[in-house]
């Protein structure tokens, strides 16, 4: 079977597309001097297109470094074959083109998009945000240049003149070689891969369970745990008949049954530790023990190995703790990382990785190294402003709690890549009753 180079695919980018001009502004408002924006991304870490375990033979024919794919070991089963997303991204182009047929092409960030002609039907639209794995379409042979004959017709391009989507089909388009698993194809025309194998298998699911306390209006407590791999609670809320005996202002959970709260209305920013004795039928806690004064911060954050963190008027610090159950000589280490961080909510990720929502919508996460000196990456621009509370068990999994007492949760595949093309909401974890007005996570429970 021969696969000469197609002439006729132009620059197959819309009107809208030809019309663009990117303009990229790197913004980081009142960051501090040595605060970074994400640089930018590498190569998107593709797996083949098709179910984990399937063998598929790729050919360059003569438009290396563009592959035809049919389905191993006879190319039976190729027509109407499904066609999965190789990595996470956002469809750029889904529609029927004259020569090519069905086609779709992937944006996966960092100026690469992956393209796929000739396919018996398309499974998303302009705009659907796919995850690795997600179903895009079916392979086929539609388009007059299939020459009738089922294959998968696959680039991958990166966007050289910044019009915001890949040129393809053509010797000289902005198509690269592509690497799957780990192994580079495309290299010079008329090469051959026998039984490549698909990796493209199922995301494994966070394991763990989610300890989430927080205080009532009324100042008692509450304890809720949630299956991390489901989305679904499975424990509370159990209830306090106790109360704290004051209004607190901000509250970071360090482990299972220790809790670290700030009084409300008090210029002085007490500190208290709050020591759980039970929580599965009943919950129960010893009187709220005074650490120290000059706790001002709005919001707290405890990463989970040694870090607390917290914001007052839009100041970060960051504190290390040194026992357990600190008491005020096991909270050391004050120190001012830096200004600019006006976040409604904030949580952390992991050890010295913060995550928080701003009053505009935006989702932000934060590597912090030191005093003047943290890496900030924009996951989102808009719509988390809907949530008052943002809640994080590890394992990149993320608890939004909504003002009309909804919650629901989040997967990021990777919490640390500063991306936002691997992150999905789970599930609605409760549509009501959610209606307390601090809540917290205790941090590395899942993952």
């Amino acid at each position: 079977m021969s696969r000469p180079e197609i002439p006729w695919m132009n620059h197959m980018t819309s009107t809208t597309s030809l019309l663009r001009v990117v303009v990229t502004t790197a913004l980081i408002a009142a960051l501090g001097v040595c605060g970074t924006a994400s640089p930018a991304m590498a190569a998107p870490d593709l797996q083949l297109p098709f179910p984990c375990g399937q063998k598929w033979q790729l050919n360059t024919w003569a438009h290396a470094p563009a592959l035809d794919m049919v389905k191993e070991p006879d190319q039976h089963g190729t027509d109407g074959a499904t066609l999965i997303a190789p990595a996470a991204g956002t469809v750029n182009q889904s529609y029927y083109h004259d020569n090519a047929g069905n086609m779709i092409q992937i944006d996966h960030g960092g100026g690469y998009f992956t393209t796929y002609i000739h396919l018996q039907s398309r499974a998303v639209s302009d705009g659907d945000r796919v995850r690795k794995g997600t179903v895009i379409g079916k392979v086929g042979k539609t388009g007059p240049t299939s020459n009738g004959h089922p294959h998968l017709h696959f680039e991958l391009g990166m966007d050289a003149n910044g019009d915001g989507s890949a040129s393809w089909g053509y010797a000289g388009s902005e198509r690269v070689r592509p690497t799957f698993n780990g192994v580079t194809y495309g290299q010079a025309n008329g090469q051959e891969w026998n039984n490549v194998e698909s990796h493209n298998c199922p995301e494994p699911s966070p394991e763990g369970v989610a300890s989430i306390y927080g205080v009532l209006p009324d100042g008692r407590l509450t304890y809720t745990a949630i299956d991390a791999a489901t989305g679904r609670r499975t424990h509370g809320a159990v209830v306090s008949t106790a109360t704290l005996g004051f209004t607190p202002k901000a509250m970071a959970t360090l482990n299972f049954n220790t809790i670290l709260v700030t009084k409300d209305n008090d210029t002085g920013g007490k500190l208290y530790r709050v020591d759980i004795r039970t929580n599965r039928d009943t919950l129960a806690f010893d009187p709220p023990v005074y650490l120290a004064s000059g706790y001002t911060h709005e919001l707290l954050a405890y990463d989970g190995k040694t870090h607390l963190y917290g914001i007052a008027n839009g100041t970060l610090r960051r504190y290390t703790i040194t026992a357990t159950k600190p008491t005020q000589t096991s909270i050391t280490d004050n120190t001012v990382i830096g200004k600019g961080f006006t976040l409604k909510t904030l949580t952390t990720t992991g050890p010295d990785w913060l995550l928080g929502t701003t009053t505009g919508g935006q989702l932000i996460s934060y590597q912090i190294r030191g005093t003047d000196s943290w890496q900030r990456h924009q996951l989102r621009d808009t719509t988390w402003q809907v949530f008052d509370h943002l809640l994080s068990p590890g394992g990149g999994v993320y608890y939004g709690h909504h003002h009309d007492d909804s919650m629901h949760s989040y997967i990021d595949n990777n919490p640390h890549d500063g991306r936002d093309d691997d992150l999905s909401k789970q599930n609605t974890v409760d549509t009501r009753g959610w209606g307390q007005t601090l809540l917290s996570a205790q941090p590395a429970t899942v993952t």
